[in-house]
């Protein structure tokens, strides 16, 4: 359910995205929501998981700051394909087989991630995942390893079972 204000009692803050280069980055799900796609692209009542992924980077000052990158994930046929990348690089299923996906399980866990810039029609830069690496496929080496290792308020849940009832 939505959460609701007092008109006379909102803060508003910048709604400003961080832009961090492009590159295999680690991230920490942050939080996740489900909504309907508003999409004339999708079929109807297409549901959509809105993930809100977290990824520290340095930047230029030397300074550890956290990237938001926003990603659904459609729940219809062509999307199922973005959903399992997504599920094996959180650790919520293993790389071959059928499984049950279960999207209250996905905040706080960890990944690694390519991330890609683009523009907006009204010329704003953003950040998009181009793909989600499985465990056994991730780089050596991110964009983010000294950063990562300075995080702050992520535990990594990966040592939980998530198969321990299928």
């Amino acid at each position: 359910m939505a959460e609701t204000f007092n008109i006379n009692d909102l803060v508003l803050e910048d709604n400003v995205f961080e832009i961090i280069p492009d590159g295999d980055y680690h991230f920490a799900v942050a939080s996740h929501e489900i909504d309907y796609s508003t999409s004339d692209k999708m079929p109807p009542n297409t549901q959509v998981i809105k993930c809100t992924l977290e990824i520290p980077f340095t930047n230029a000052d030397g300074e550890v700051k956290t990237a938001k990158v926003l990603n659904n994930l459609n729940v219809y046929k062509k999307g199922l394909f973005a959903i399992r990348q997504f599920s094996e690089c959180i650790g919520l299923c293993p790389e071959k087989g059928k499984f049950h996906f279960n999207v209250d399980m996905i905040d706080g866990k960890t990944g690694v991630c390519a991330i890609t810039s683009w523009k907006t029609n009204s010329g704003n830069e953003r950040n998009q995942v181009q793909t989600f690496y499985a465990p056994s496929k991730t780089p050596a080496v991110t964009a983010n390893d000294e950063a990562w290792s300075k995080r702050d308020g992520f535990a990594d849940l990966s040592e939980e079972d998530p198969f321990g009832d299928i």
